[in-house]
């Protein structure tokens, strides 16, 4: 299992943030935008609701008087698409950095699994935000809606190419492959829900071994990917 101190340092969001605001290498006004930001991230990993957020709470927590936060954002919905848009490139940068394996390979799929798993439970918080848009057409929304079709589109990219390379007579053109894509995200993210936002008690006891649940999902997506668990006849 990860290290606390490691959970925080690479993969909690607010703590990113706050770090890059800090670089002496970047000019005082985007430190002063990435210090807002932290500031909102971490009122959302602490559990605030999106719809209970206030401005003066987020300069609070930045330490910034009050009208520092409308040089940056005429309102909070445009400082939550910004955070998403930071979301999105932190989840990429993370996702890309910790891959392991072969491409197409079940030790690559569980090793984005495993970090995924990571990832969500390090920001719980903002995911149960992120999770909870449903219907909205906001900004913030679509930010976020954008960000999993991207997500969607590399996944069935990835089974088209796993699906070739073993020679399957079900081998598809990615597309073709998006439904099960969407489906297969909506389970992982769903089932991480129940063990990182709802607290599931039949699962506290897999919600402590990010391997094993790691392991299911991976089992999971390849059965629903290639109809089977196992890696045989693959690349």
């Amino acid at each position: 299992m990860l290290e606390k101190g490691k959970a925080k340092g690479g993969l909690d969001f607010a703590a990113a943030l706050s770090e890059r605001a800090a670089s002496p290498d970047l000019r005082k006004v985007e430190r002063t935008r990435l210090t807002l930001l932290a500031a909102l991230a971490a009122e959302l990993l602490a559990g605030a609701e999106r719809g209970g957020l206030k401005v003066s709470g987020v300069t609070r927590a930045a330490d910034l008087a009050h009208g520092t936060f409308y040089r940056y954002f005429p309102e909070m919905g445009a400082a939550l698409e910004a955070l998403v848009e930071e979301f999105s490139a932190f989840l990429e940068a993370r996702l890309a950095g910790g891959l392991e394996g072969a491409p197409g390979s079940r030790e690559r799929v569980k090793g984005t699994m495993l970090l995924y798993t990571r990832l969500f439970a390090a920001n719980a918080g903002l995911m149960r935000c992120l999770i909870g848009l449903g219907n909205d057409s906001s900004a913030f929304a679509r930010s976020y809606q954008a960000l999993n079709r991207a997500w969607y589109r590399r996944m069935a990219a990835a089974m088209a190419r796993g699906r070739a390379a073993m020679g399957l007579k079900s081998a598809q053109e990615a597309e073709d492959l998006l439904p099960t894509a969407y489906a297969l995200g909506g389970m992982v993210d769903d089932f991480l829900a129940q063990l990182f936002l709802r607290h599931e008690p039949a699962l506290a006891a897999l919600g402590q071994d990010e391997e094993a649940v790691a392991e299911l999902l991976t089992d999971l997506w390849w059965r629903a990917a290639y109809g089977r668990t196992d890696q045989e006849g693959s690349p």
